[in-house]
């Protein structure tokens, strides 16, 4: 118990201290930002691709501002939860936090940000690339501001995988009963279920534990969580079921973007933009290097070559989404994502950015 009042004291005196810095951030007296100590954090472990980007999204605010902005990391979850780094953003006690629209959408009522985590929208990576970096997606976002969050661009978080500890799944009838984490989205939770399985939201922070102790079956992560967080440690069998592409958004306060000059802003977001094509590659270039080490620690990982099943199970997702969204919504969206995939056919040219257009 003693422990426990030393943490919470130290936790509330951080976050005066974080508000506090913010608060200094701006001088009202001169109505120009100085330079500023800002604070990032993510949910991964300091061996995830996302942790290196993080580092090189730092090293070019850093530049670009000519050290006006500098920014501290916070990685493994040391600021809490999704939820609680998501409201710490939105109230200007965190700065940054990189999440997934499922997740952000929890800040607005309609929730429409989970739409464009629809199942199966794509093909290929350079889809889903090009997808997000569309204007079309970034207004998905546009509501948040009003909730104290800006968005920044999406970087890349992959296509999601099953994981679990029964057996190898090959058709959706394989995922019958099995207990899978998922993270707490609507989308997400429908998805699982459309497959079969029992669906079970849990904190990212909790998920090693439950599957080492057996409350979950497995659970569903692109290739560079599942390898980082070391899950093939506590999981047999790995299926490429590609159900969903994984969005991740860095996000910002709206508070701390407001305090920033012109200059500020100019180099968080061109340095996001720039980081954004580095992370996709990296992505692309270490799957096959991270399942061929998954497979030698004993972790048995099968393509699914019929995706046909699974995507016919994914039906009734979308009869949801036009029922939550409306039908026009969800055509509206299943017109532009066409487009990315008319221009970014499997085997045609490659997209990681906007200068492969």
């Amino acid at each position: 118990m003693e422990k426990s009042s030393r943490i919470t004291k130290g936790f509330a005196l951080f976050l005066s201290l974080g508000l506090m810095v913010s608060f200094l951030v701006f001088t009202p007296s001169t109505g120009q930002a100085k330079a500023v100590t800002l604070r990032l954090a993510h949910s991964e472990a300091l061996t995830n691709i996302r942790h290196d980007v993080c580092l090189f999204f730092v090293k070019r605010v850093n530049d670009l501002s000519k050290g006006d902005v500098k920014i501290d990391i916070f990685p493994a979850g040391a600021m809490g939860s999704h939820q609680a780094c998501q409201q710490q953003v939105a109230t200007g006690v965190l700065d940054f936090y990189i999440t997934t629209a499922g997740l952000v959408s929890t800040f607005d009522p309609t929730r429409i940000q989970e739409l464009i985590e629809l199942p199966y929208l794509f093909d290929n990576y350079s889809q889903a690339y090009a997808f997000m970096d569309t204007p079309y997606v970034a207004k998905f976002y546009d509501p948040l501001k009003a909730k104290g969050i800006h968005y920044l661009v999406t970087w890349d978080n992959g296509f999601r995988h099953l994981t679990n500890n029964v057996r190898p799944v090959y058709t959706p009838q394989d995922m019958k009963g099995l207990k899978i984490r998922v993270v707490q989205s609507e989308m997400s939770i429908n998805i699982l279920q459309a497959l079969g399985a029992s669906a079970v939201p849990m904190s990212y922070a909790e998920l090693y534990q439950a599957m080492q102790q057996k409350v979950v079956d497995g659970q569903e992560n692109p290739f560079m969580n599942i390898y980082a967080s070391k899950f093939y440690e506590v999981q047999k069998y790995m299926s490429l079921t590609k159900h969903q592409y994984s969005t991740l958004p860095i996000i910002i306060s709206e508070m701390t973007w407001q305090r920033l000059d012109a200059n500020q802003q100019n180099a968080i977001l061109k340095a996001a933009e720039e980081a954004a094509p580095m992370f996709r590659k990296l992505v692309g270039a270490n799957e096959d290097g991270q399942r061929k080490e998954m497979e030698k620690a004993g972790m048995k990982v099968n393509d699914v070559k019929d995706l046909a099943p699974f995507r016919k199970a994914q039906e009734p997702v979308y009869e949801w989404a036009k029922k939550k969204w409306g039908a026009d919504k969800v055509s509206e969206l299943l017109a532009e994502v066409e487009k990315t995939r008319k221009k970014y056919p499997v085997g045609g040219k490659v997209y990681f950015g906007p200068e492969d257009k």
